[in-house]
């Protein structure tokens, strides 16, 4: 994108920061860096109780659902689906983001000199975020979650984050078993430009800003109840059906258990549609695969391979 939009690509990550940043604060993160394309995001649970850790995780993860969905609906980042430079190079083209999710300590302070200072974080913790993004492209998934920041959610959301593998993640000193959620972001529609005019008073947006933060933190307000009730996370999860969870599930037991055939066998079955899923009880089934009925589950290919 740097070498079709030139100098306009700086307004193009402007343009994505925009959506990330406000996602971000309206569930109480805060955004740290900006590193050219990456951004670093920071929710701390230090001196909150154990209730608060809770829902600042489950918000964690909502936050990243609400910028896959605003990016996906965004008419600003649309329009670039239809450039020439960039269909030329990568047809299709769509903006698309990785997110990588972990949780630990941090060293938190200020960073330079007199001529610069940046106040960041330093931590081993903040590198197997960063490798976990980078990891999404290998398990073609738009979120990773490692099982530590499962571990902090509600028992409600974490039903939600899919075990997709267990791996050791250079920085960490045990492995780490990885999460996703799915979510099929071709679903979502462009927003459509209405008559109704949105204001651009600063103090004014502010303010309602701080309305909606302070109801998240109600007591009754549940994070986990967007998956039953937001249009958006409703269509994104529809094309999933329940029976290719639990195969996955099935398979991915019998993957962590070393038995390789077993769990060969059933990924090959794995689905989104049940109509898509053929009877694997023939012993040759793996070999019978042509590349028509080959998954389409990125974690499913990948534990193939």
């Amino acid at each position: 994108a740097t070498e079709v939009l030139k100098e306009n690509v700086m307004m193009f990550v402007n343009q994505i920061g925009e959506i990330v940043h406000g996602c971000v604060d309206d569930y109480h993160g805060a955004p740290n860096k900006n590193i050219g394309d990456c951004f670093l995001l920071v929710w701390r649970l230090s001196g909150a109780s154990e209730e608060k850790q809770q829902k600042l995780a489950d918000m964690a993860i909502m936050s990243f659902i609400r910028m896959l969905a605003e990016i996906n609906k965004s008419r600003v980042l649309a329009r670039y689906r239809d450039h020439p430079g960039l269909l030329q190079r990568l047809p299709n083209y769509r903006v698309e983001m990785g997110f990588g999710l972990h949780c630990g300590w941090a060293i938190e302070g200020a960073i330079g000199s007199d001529l610069k200072i940046d106040a960041s974080y330093l931590s081993p913790n903040v590198n197997v975020s960063s490798r976990l993004q980078a990891a999404t492209e290998q398990y073609n998934v738009w979120l990773l979650i490692s099982h530590f920041m499962v571990s902090l959610c509600s028992p409600e959301l974490a039903a939600h984050c899919r075990l997709i593998d267990h791996v050791t993640v250079k920085g960490s000193k045990q492995p780490i078993r990885l999460y996703t959620i799915d979510l099929d972001y071709l679903q979502l529609q462009v927003k459509k430009k209405t008559a109704v005019e949105m204001t651009k008073n600063r103090f004014k947006l502010r303010q309602l800003r701080e309305v909606r933060k302070n109801e998240k933190w109600a007591e009754d307000f549940s994070v986990s109840e967007a998956f039953n009730s937001d249009e958006d996370l409703i269509a994104m999860r529809a094309t999933y059906d329940p029976e290719f969870f639990l195969r996955f599930a099935m398979a991915f037991r019998n993957y962590e258990a070393g038995e390789w055939l077993v769990a060969r066998d059933m990924l090959f079955t794995c689905h989104y549609s049940p109509d898509s899923c053929q009877d694997d009880s023939a012993t040759d089934y793996p070999a019978r695969v042509s590349d028509g009925d080959w998954p389409v589950d990125g974690p499913t290919c990948t534990l193939l391979r």
